[in-house]
């Protein structure tokens, strides 16, 4: 057998190792494709891309499962960050000034994040809480108090923001899943607000001014 592969390759003017010939041979066994971009199944690309758990998890040891099967509804901590302004910066090809601007008021589309970021810590030091009324902004201090409406409904929240963001063109600022929720576009994704700057905030991240605020609008 080895001697009627070795005369069809050198019909065909492959050169092989002998090293390899003898190891493996030429067997008439299927032979597993190499997975590589152009054959990889999306499963393999979503265990590329995700080593925390899934596919590749499982191979490697335990799965960490994922987040939204954790609890997101535990308790955390609040305050603990730090005044920030920042230098200026480039995100894709914009630069971005972050100022101070008592008379700061923008109109422009707003989105918002989740459970992806709970628990994680923001651009000042805090903790992300999705629950919580906070939001993301490209260039006001942090932490500082600002009111976002939606102009598409009339509702409006005062939000803590103490993250940077949002960086895609034509949004304004990213909300938590709560202020969405309350503004009234969590399903729908974005919706057309006007933001407001209303002053710096405490570092201790107590929440009663919005919350109070939240309740008066309800009202």
């Amino acid at each position: 057998m080895r001697m009627q592969c070795s005369r069809a390759l050198r019909a065909s003017g492959v050169v092989l190792v002998w090293a390899a010939i003898a190891v493996g041979g030429c067997s008439d066994r299927p032979v597993s494709p190499s997975i590589g971009p152009e054959n990889a199944s999306v499963a393999s690309v979503a265990a590329v891309a995700e080593p925390k758990y899934g596919v590749l998890g499982q191979i490697a040891g335990p799965a960490r499962l994922p987040r939204k099967s954790r609890s997101l509804n535990r308790s955390l901590r609040k305050g603990g960050g730090y005044r920030k302004l920042g230098r200026p910066y480039l995100i894709k090809g914009v630069r971005y000034v972050p100022r101070h601007d008592p008379h700061y008021e923008e109109t422009g589309r707003a989105s918002w994040y989740g459970d992806e970021f709970h628990g994680k810590k923001t651009a000042n030091g805090e903790v992300y809480d999705m629950h919580a009324l906070t939001a993301a902004h490209r260039t006001l201090p942090l932490p500082s108090f600002a009111s976002v409406t939606n102009l598409e409904n009339g509702r409006k929240v005062m939000v803590r923001v103490n993250d940077r963001g949002p960086f895609k063109k034509g949004r304004i600022i990213d909300v938590s899943s709560r202020v969405a929720k309350e503004l009234g576009f969590r399903e729908q994704g974005t919706a057309k607000v006007q933001v407001k700057y209303l002053g710096p905030a405490p570092l201790d991240g107590g929440d009663h001014r919005e919350q109070t605020f939240l309740a008066e609008q309800k009202s």
